[in-house]
């Protein structure tokens, strides 16, 4: 017998052509994790303007990665991380 199994809860959900999965163990039990993928399900409807496609999401995906990185680091300012999202990265250095 294997001792070393960890035990994870998962957490999935379609959104559009995409599915996102939410892996926790311990005290992130499915309960916690169910809030995670609702707030990141909200902020890709958000940033795409609907129910995102396969090719929606590819488009997007810079903004949604910059979107989840404000609410990771707690800014939870709608209009704040829309301000921050459209800024132009630097053509030169």
């Amino acid at each position: 017998m294997n001792k070393n199994v960890l035990l994870s809860d998962i957490v999935y959900m379609a959104l559009g052509d995409v599915s996102v999965y939410v892996v926790g163990k311990d005290e992130y039990d499915e309960f916690a994790l169910a809030e995670v993928i609702f707030v990141i399900t909200l902020a890709v409807k958000d940033v795409c303007g609907k129910l995102p496609t396969e090719r929606l999401f590819l488009d997007k995906y810079r903004r949604i990665c910059l979107t989840l990185d404000e609410i990771i680091w707690k800014n939870t300012d709608k209009d704040r991380i829309r301000r921050l999202v459209r800024l132009k990265p630097p053509t030169e250095f």
